[in-house]
């Protein structure tokens, strides 16, 4: 299971909270200790990086949706391809805490 903390303030990129991680699942963005500043939002777009709560726990995963509906939730670290979440149309999406704020929003996966 991951874990991440909620610590306080705003940060220069205008956040509305940060978490700081306790693993490497945000690698290369974040380095594991890193302090991940997050925008409170439920929508993403393709490729953005959510903090999403599932049966896995809280999980930074990056969003993307298919034009039949199908919502993927990809791990940013691509060792991890196992832990990907994939949700049918119709099926009960995990709830999105926030978006992560990046300089750049990474590519999606193509593996």
């Amino acid at each position: 299971m991951i874990y991440y903390r909620t610590i306080s303030g705003r940060g220069k990129e205008n956040a509305d909270f940060a978490v700081v991680t306790e693993d490497d699942s945000l690698v290369p963005f974040i380095r594991a200790g890193g302090r991940a500043l997050l925008r409170r939002t439920a929508e993403l777009g393709d490729g953005d990086i959510g903090l999403f709560y599932s049966r896995e726990g809280m999980v930074f995963r990056q969003y993307c949706s298919d034009s039949r509906g199908t919502v993927f939730l990809f791990s940013i670290d691509r060792s991890r391809k196992n832990e990907d979440l994939e949700f049918p149309p119709g099926s009960e999406l995990p709830v999105c805490y926030g978006r992560l704020l990046l300089s750049r929003t990474p590519e999606l996966p193509q593996d």
